[in-house]
């Protein structure tokens, strides 16, 4: 929590949890990667719309969140799977209200994830973004309760989130990130013990070597929840993770408020957004359609 409140075998691949399935990202005929990471919820019948489920996190508690199915939604068609994680205080309300779902596409060929945290400690509502915080577990349960009752493409599992749930997701990639296709954090940074030094954050060493490609945005400086260097500092870690070189390369950006590079020679792509400060802590123009055409670029 920071303060703002981070094939090997075709026929075996189909079997495995989705803490265990690992996307290799190699280039193979997608017929058989979606194939072989089809979900045993393929072929039953399931509610579409909007829904509330729930599981249980790491301390045992039920927990709810809310799920967007296609009204179209076919038992033979696998959906990739999103979530999208609130900021500090809010619920799986506002995580929906950015309108993830409502790109371009997105609601024909996704299944949508809205989590709703509970207090964590004394900050209030949020997520324990440790590698071994109740969190972790709560993930994990939500997505094999999707993989179980829904069609899901397990190669094309996504994470998206604001502020705090930035913070989860960035944590997300450090200790799922064999799991998870692709991440998009909005500003969003975690706990460093020191901020100037990307080696002291608090989940590393991590637990997977995997980690997916990114989208980070956040103001050119800091916000008001994320004073400078916060976010310098967890592009580093993110860089230090991909094993980025140190160089960019200019990249396209929807919105005039907002600039954009791709790091240079990373393990996987990580795409870096710097908009006016003048938004400060929100999400920016075209979040929405920017985040689905970055998912969207990793079948």
């Amino acid at each position: 929590m920071a303060c703002g409140m981070s094939l090997a075998v075709l026929l075996t691949a189909a079997s495995l949890p989705a803490t265990a399935y690992q996307f290799d990202g190699a280039d193979l005929d997608a017929a058989a990667v979606e194939s072989a990471a089809a979900t045993v919820g393929c072929g039953k019948k399931a509610q579409n719309g909007l829904i509330t489920l729930t599981t249980t996190d790491g301390l045992g508690h039920s927990r709810s969140f809310m799920v967007q199915v296609p009204a179209d939604y076919s038992t033979s068609k696998t959906y990739s799977l999103n979530f999208v994680f609130h900021g500090a205080g809010a619920n799986g309300w506002q995580s929906h209200s950015w309108g993830l779902q409502n790109a371009t596409g997105a609601a024909e060929a996704g299944i949508f994830v809205f989590p709703n945290g509970v207090p964590y400690k004394g900050y209030g509502v949020g997520w324990d973004d440790r590698n071994n915080g109740y969190d972790m577990p709560f993930f994990d349960n939500m997505v094999k309760k999707m993989e179980s009752t829904y069609c899901i493409n397990r190669a094309r599992v996504f994470v998206a989130g604001f502020s705090w749930g930035g913070d989860f997701v960035l944590a997300l990639t450090c200790s799922r990130g064999s799991v998870i296709r692709a991440a998009a954090v909005n500003s969003a940074s975690d706990e460093f013990n020191n901020k100037t030094s990307y080696l002291t954050y608090q989940n590393l060493p991590c637990p997977t070597t995997t980690h997916p490609p990114m989208r980070f945005v956040h103001a050119v400086g800091g916000d008001s929840a994320y004073p400078s260097p916060n976010f310098a500092n967890t592009s580093k870690l993110v860089q230090h993770l991909n094993a980025c070189a140190a160089t960019t390369t200019s990249a396209h950006s929807s919105t005039s408020v907002m600039t954009c590079v791709t790091h240079n020679s990373c393990a996987k792509e990580f795409e870096e957004c710097s908009f006016n400060d003048s938004i400060g802590h929100a999400i920016p123009p075209n979040w929405a359609s920017d985040t689905w055409t970055f998912f969207q670029s990793f079948p």
